[in-house]
């Protein structure tokens, strides 16, 4: 017994850890960039523990996060309806889920990448991928599966 809420409980600390972090954009004169602190809901930038949200900004002048010329890394991402994450050519996404519930690319906006987007989880789910750069989806224990344009 005392085992089993001690296994809970670092479950429940794990969980705790990951925090969700959502796009606002539109910081004056870095109004889509990825890397601007102030462009996000807790004025840092996401990394491997941060849950993505990007929502439908159309109402707030239509800013969408672009990653331009460095990599970023985030736990899972999830992009809603009327949204869009564009990934230019020489940057990198890493979307480091290891199989969460839920899966770690949720894309129900447009996902334009140009450069390279690695998701690391072991089924994907609802990816809608669009872009001439390089897709990896590397699953748990499996060599990676890599392919540019036109994959599904």
């Amino acid at each position: 017994m005392k085992t089993r809420l001690v296994l809970l409980s670092a479950l429940l600390t794990v969980f705790s850890l990951q925090a969700q972090v959502e796009w606002r954009g539109g910081f004056p004169g870095r109004e889509t960039d990825w890397l601007c602190a102030r462009n996000w809901s807790d004025n840092r930038v996401p990394d491997d523990l941060d849950n993505v949200v990007i929502p439908d900004c159309s109402g707030r002048g239509a800013f969408y996060p672009e990653i331009r010329s460095r990599s970023a890394r985030v736990q899972t991402l999830r992009i809603n309806s009327g949204a869009a994450v564009s990934i230019l050519a020489g940057a990198k996404l890493t979307v480091a889920g290891y199989g969460l519930p839920g899966g770690a690319l949720f894309n129900l906006g447009k996902l334009e990448n140009n450069g390279t987007l690695e998701v690391i989880e072991p089924v994907l789910h609802a990816v809608d991928y669009h872009g001439a750069g390089t897709f990896i989806h590397r699953r748990s224990d499996l060599q990676p599966d890599i392919c540019s344009v036109n994959c599904f």
